[in-house]
């Protein structure tokens, strides 16, 4: 039985494809890995929508505000998100003063724990003049490698291989359990790394580890009218934790809610204008530039003296585009063109100073030249013969470079005698 050699061809690349397959399936791992989808919509542009539900949800008034611009009204509760490194001294003590003599509830985060790129030494202090002004400290413990600006994922660190949590570097803490000054207990996820402490004593309540009652996580004090409630993070508020644990719990205990209440959140804020940049961290270049300014305003005042009149423009010499010509027709193998010219100017100017040249033979004319040349009494001249004259004035001998320039040379100064 014969088989085709278009079958035999079918049946290989059926092989072929089999033999992939198998291998494929000896390589191939299936793997299971949660994904959790991204948010849409208000809550893609707003990380505290779910929070704010909740506010609406005990009948309190929730605003959203992703610029800070001021404070709100009197008697309101502004949760302050928002990073504040960008906050003057001045503009720290407006919240103070607002929360003091306007009866409000001011919430807010160490500016230093916000700002993207600033990094902390174990045991090492942090400023903000907002804490400072309220007598808190804030302290990094060094107790984990919490240095990740953004919010904490939701994915379950257990269940994916060591390898893969060192690669993605998880910093999600562990849940702890706190209690309320209320006696209620809470479990909440704070940062391991971060601790608050009052100096001065002057906090009503706070949240610390069991049995560590000097730095804690949260602290909260009586403030003029108002009060001032300070947090190592704000994270468990965001939309995708404030779903876990007892989140929301703690939230609703931190501001109070309560029917009527109005409640704002800051998540955002304004960098300040490029002037008032410039001001508070380039002043010294500033004045370095109006120095120099001034400077030259005052070298190209004062002259001596009328105007000088201006330069005419160079121009380049008639016997350079004369050189370069020849060069190029030299280089093109037109030296016998080139010659023949020189010849025929010598020619004309020859007959219009001595007409009856023209009426002479060649034989007679090199012979009156040859003359002419010895009674110029010129060395270069004197001694030109008839044969001399002859192979002077013949373009078709070949000539080199050497020769060319001597030939036309010497042309050129009997020519300037006739």
């Amino acid at each position: 039985m014969r088989i085709s050699i278009g079958k035999l061809i079918v049946w290989l690349l059926l092989l072929l494809l089999l033999a992939f397959f198998l291998w494929a399936i000896s390589k191939i791992e299936y793997v299971e890995e949660k994904i959790t989808g991204d948010f849409r919509g208000a809550a893609l542009r707003n990380p505290l929508l779910a929070v704010g539900r909740l506010a609406e949800h005990y009948g309190a008034t929730a605003h959203h505000v992703p610029t800070y611009r001021k404070p709100p009204q009197s008697g309101a509760t502004l949760v302050f998100t928002a990073p504040r490194h960008w906050f003057t001294p001045e503009q720290n003590d407006a919240l103070l003063d607002w929360a003091k003599t306007e009866g409000s509830h001011l919430i807010v985060v160490p500016q230093q724990l916000q700002q993207r790129g600033k990094r902390m030494g174990r045991n090492e202090m942090a400023h903000d003049t907002l804490l400072v002004s309220l007598g808190i400290s804030v302290r990094n413990l060094g107790a984990a490698e919490d240095d990740s600006d953004e919010p904490y994922p939701d994915e379950d660190a257990d269940a994916l291989p060591d390898l893969l949590q060192k690669s993605m570097r998880l910093t999600k803490p562990e849940a702890l359990t706190i209690e309320l000054p209320d006696g209620t207990h809470l479990k909440a996820r704070f940062s391991p790394q971060w601790r608050i402490k009052d100096l001065e004593e002057n906090s009503d309540w706070h949240i610390s580890d069991p049995g560590d009652e000097d730095d804690g996580y949260v602290l909260s004090q009586m403030l003029g009218k108002g009060r001032v409630t300070v947090l190592t993070n704000l994270d468990f508020i965001n939309n995708r934790m404030i779903g876990e644990d007892d989140h929301a719990a703690l939230f609703v205990y931190l501001v109070s809610l309560e029917k009527g209440q109005d409640i704002w959140f800051v998540h955002g804020t304004d960098v300040p204008a490029l002037w008032r940049w410039l001001v508070n961290y380039a002043w010294t270049v500033l004045v370095a530039a109006a120095l120099l300014l001034i400077t030259w305003l005052w070298s190209i005042s004062r002259r001596f003296g009328p105007l000088l009149p201006a330069r005419s423009r160079a121009r380049r010499s008639i016997a350079e585009h004369v050189a370069a010509s020849a060069r190029y027709l030299w280089r093109g193998k037109q030296e016998q063109a080139l010659y023949r010219t020189l010849c025929n100017d010598f020619y004309q100017r020859a007959y219009l100073h001595h007409p009856h040249w023209s009426q002479l033979s060649v034989q007679e004319l090199n012979q009156e030249i040859a003359l002419f040349a010895h009674e110029t009494q010129i060395p270069q001249l004197s001694g030109l013969t008839e044969q001399a004259v002859e192979r002077l004035l013949d373009t078709s001998r070949p000539r080199d470079k050497n020769q060319f320039a001597a030939d036309s040379h010497l042309l050129d100064i009997l020519r300037n005698r006739l």
